[in-house]
């Protein structure tokens, strides 16, 4: 259809002209991510399912001109290495955490963690590699009870960084917590409406 080839770019769905994706991180986690662990409807089809472990971000799904593009993929649960690094299928490299895990906190409960990964690129020539300026923010989910089932799925914003202050990533601060509607979240069914499992009580996250 003429629409569809109007909206989707490189595998990737392209918002309309002035249109653009800049989800708080508590909505990333309450109204994206929960849902597709849930395997339940989504606000809207924007974030694709796309392995990000397996080729080089240069060749990721979607509009290249956009800043920052998400999307779900299963988590990688082991690393390989003692300097933690997650190298691609494609051989062209490696993605490394950097810095510590942080907690997402939403109506004072403790929803996800998220951490970042710098992307380090095979030097062809040496047995070195390269940090790149290509890096991404992985959001799992966190609190729930039932997290140890369904919480295989994360989301991954993926971004190039352009300078030394890295990602603008829009945050929630000054916002009250009530203004996510997340209490009033529920996964659907054909027969009933089930809410999601109540957030545990805040807890630190661990180091890396």
């Amino acid at each position: 259809m003429e629409l569809e080839k109007r909206i989707v770019v490189n595998g990737g769905m392209r918002l309309p002209i002035g249109y653009r994706f800049h989800p708080t991180e508590q909505e990333l986690i309450l109204h994206y991510l929960l849902p597709k662990a849930f395997t339940s409807p989504l606000p809207s089809s924007i974030i694709p399912v796309f392995d990000v472990f397996f080729s080089h971000p240069l060749t990721f799904p979607g509009d290249q001109k956009e800043k920052q593009r998400y999307f779900f993929c299963k988590k990688i649960r082991q690393v390989s290495s003692n300097e933690h690094r997650i190298k691609i299928s494609s051989g062209d490299g490696y993605w490394k955490p950097i810095g510590k895990q942080r907690l997402i906190i939403a109506c004072g409960k403790t929803v996800g963690i998220r951490r970042t990964l710098a992307f380090y690129e095979t030097n062809k020539s040496s047995s070195h590699c390269n940090k790149t300026r290509w890096s991404m923010t992985e959001y799992c989910l966190a609190g729930f009870s039932s997290t140890k089932v369904f919480g295989e799925w994360a989301v991954y914003n993926v971004y190039e960084r352009k300078g030394s202050k890295g990602r603008n990533q829009r945050k929630s601060k000054g916002r009250d917590d009530e203004e996510l509607s997340c209490i009033q979240f529920t996964v659907g069914s054909s027969d009933h409406e089930t809410g999601p499992p109540p957030p545990s009580p805040p807890t630190s996250a661990d180091d890396e």
